[in-house]
């Protein structure tokens, strides 16, 4: 029972109870002393009025003008037949098809103008569009979500990535706890594959080989392995220049020699120097160790031995120029004395070393070969070695302590770490023989190994950021902030102009309406692409999208409230105005000597008079 039928039960009660004490003494009251006819009447007659006009003063009913109907919304996965109630008008958005006795408009803020009357909007279906999210003038709203979705309901494409680099994809999958995730190449090749647990989170990877835009497919199988969704996933690896990379190593050795080659198979350049022994070294194009050369360089590779061999000066170079923002990766390749750090990383430990075992780069030989691709002249696919045979490599048996992981064996076991020093970054690394990668047949894994590590500290290039919302869908708005006013080219070679919204801010967002799926560029400083998906691709998570919007419409109002609708009330000032002199007339009559049976009219005689209680 509301705390409305709660009052208005009180004072039914009330009402009757005052009306059974009148009749009962008017019954028992000798027939000279009753109360006239009329007289009891209006006593009879006064007594339920007050009651009316005092609930209506505590809860006011809708006056003349205000808004009192229901508007029910049915949005996209709304049910052919929606239930409406007294006072319901059923409205269908273009999303919601085959609604029975709907009437159908273009959007919400129609439907609103069309029925200013309305007030309150009950919403069936997944949800509102993100056109309609801000439609709703106001008016309270109710929302009925339709069952959640299955299959993939949240995709993160990856950012711009270097070439050769790994990138990831991060997704969520709903109702497929027994089912896998697929990565696929270009080639319709399987890179990568996952099962999907109980929380429906995927997490796959890939790599690309080339400065480009291109799309791998995201593909999604139910525990009989049939196909229930796939997904486009946009990949975007920019042309930039060449690193510039210095390497100094205190001996001549297999690790820096195909070091050397990795940096040079990278497209970068390197600048290498070997200690030979006697303050000698051997150098193709001797590196310059001064503030102005390093401050053209993107990262510095080398030993201990060779960090301990600068010197003073030196190391307070590499240091400056650390903190201007070159990157600094140090190999551990022997004991360290107590106390040894670079630029606040430290190691301890024993002089002995330990074995180290990497995670297979793919999870099935297939997805291996289409990750290497078709190999080099001199190093080509068929003398790769297999999944399974990857080497087991040693690491100097240390600590790193005082920064972030960057590499971790299949244990667990760290064996990179990074930390900042002003604008760059540097590295400790206590791996000793990743050359035996080369040498065994997985000259990809050390690749990759080492892309990662001197990417994680290499200098940032600068450039003007622009952040672009992901996914884009054909025929709706989308943002794009951080660039200004700039122009954009969909994939039919039109170009279209995006305009500020003064509003963003510092933000500086723009709005786009792609009208076409595929790749578009953004043009000026800040150029780069974005993929927009086709308009009825990735439903699940459309879905998804609409829900929580929907549902931050809902919790956002001070009137709004999922499963209620606040009443549309008028005021209560008039219905207590008229409580007071009903209230007044009935005090004035019980007292009044009106109406009363046998009693005189002069002021002596009272007896009679005492005993009529009205």
């Amino acid at each position: 029972m509301t705390v409305a039928q709660s009052v208005a039960a009180i004072l039914a009660f009330s009402v009757v109870l005052g009306w059974v004490r009148l009749l009962l003494w008017q019954r028992r009251a000798p027939a000279s002393s009753r109360t006239r006819g009329w007289r009891l009447a209006a006593l009879l007659a006064l007594q339920p009025i007050a009651g009316l006009l005092l609930f209506s003063t505590l809860f006011p009913p809708a006056s003349a003008g205000k808004a009192t109907g229901t508007l029910v919304i049915a949005t996209a996965g709304a049910p052919r037949f929606v239930t409406t109630g007294a006072g319901e008008r059923l409205i269908a958005l273009p999303e919601a098809s085959g609604v029975v006795g709907a009437e159908h408009l273009p959007d919400l803020g129609t439907a609103v103008r069309r029925y200013p009357d309305a007030g309150a909007l009950r919403i069936v279906g997944s949800g509102l569009e993100p056109r309609d999210q801000e439609a709703n003038a106001g008016l309270a709203v109710r929302f009925e979500p339709a069952r959640a979705p299955s299959g993939l309901i949240a995709l993160q494409p990856p950012g711009p990535i270097a070439a050769g680099a790994r990138f990831a994809v991060t997704a969520r999958a709903g109702d497929l706890a027994d089912g896998s995730a697929e990565l696929l190449d270009p080639a319709s090749r399987i890179v990568d594959t996952q099962p999907i647990g109980s929380t429906g989170e995927i997490a796959l990877s890939g790599t690309v080989r080339a400065a480009g835009t291109t799309l791998f497919t995201l593909r999604l199988r139910d525990g009989s392995r049939a196909r229930v969704e796939q997904a486009a996933v946009p990949v975007w690896v920019p042309a930039s220049p060449s690193a510039r990379v210095v390497i100094l190593a205190g001996a001549p050795g297999p690790e820096v020699k195909y070091l050397r080659r990795w940096a040079t198979d990278a497209g970068v350049a390197p600048q290498v120097r070997l200690g030979v022994g006697g303050g000698a070294s051997l150098a193709d194009t001797p590196p310059a160790l001064t503030m102005a050369a390093l401050a053209k360089v993107d990262a510095v590779i080398l030993d201990d031995r060779a960090w301990d061999g600068l010197g003073t000066g030196g190391r307070q170079a590499l240091a400056a120029a650390v903190r201007g923002g070159m990157g600094l990766v140090v190999r551990i390749t022997a004991p360290v004395p107590r106390g040894w750090q670079v630029l606040g990383l430290s190691a301890r430990g024993t002089a002995d070393v330990a074995p180290v075992t990497l995670r297979a780069d793919a999870p099935s030989d297939d997805a291996l070969a289409a990750r290497r691709g078709p190999g080099t002249r001199d190093a080509p696919a068929s003398i790769a070695g297999a999944r399974d045979t990857v080497p087991e490599l040693t690491r100097q048996a240390v600590t790193i302590a005082g920064g972030m992981p960057v590499l971790r064996d299949i244990r667990g076991t760290v064996l990179a770490a990074s930390r900042g020093s002003g604008r760059g970054r540097v590295a400790l690394v206590s791996l000793q023989d990743s050359f035996a990668l080369v040498t065994s047949g997985h000259g990809d894994v050390h690749a990759q190994l080492w892309s990662e590590l001197v990417s994680a500290v290499a200098r940032r290039q600068a450039g003007p950021a622009v952040q672009i919302e992901a996914p884009a869908f054909a025929g709706q708005r989308m943002a794009i902030c951080g660039a200004g006013s700039l122009s954009v080219t969909d994939p039919g070679g039109r170009g279209g102009r995006a305009l500020v919204d003064p509003a963003t801010g510092a933000a500086g967002c723009a709005g786009y309406w792609p009208d076409v799926a595929g790749w578009h560029h953004v043009s000026g400083p800040a150029a780069r692409p974005f993929y927009v998906y086709p308009a009825d691709a990735l439903q699940g998570l459309r879905a998804v999208d609409r829900r929580d919007g929907t549902l931050r419409l809902v919790g956002s109002g001070g009137r709004t409230s999922v499963g209620t609708v606040e009443d549309n009330r008028g005021p209560s000032w008039p219905w207590f105005i008229g409580w007071l002199l009903v209230a007044g007339l009935l005090w004035w009559l019980e007292r009044a000597r009106i109406g009363r049976g046998g009693v005189p009219v002069f002021e002596g005689q009272t007896e009679i008079a005492s005993r009529d209680p009205y």
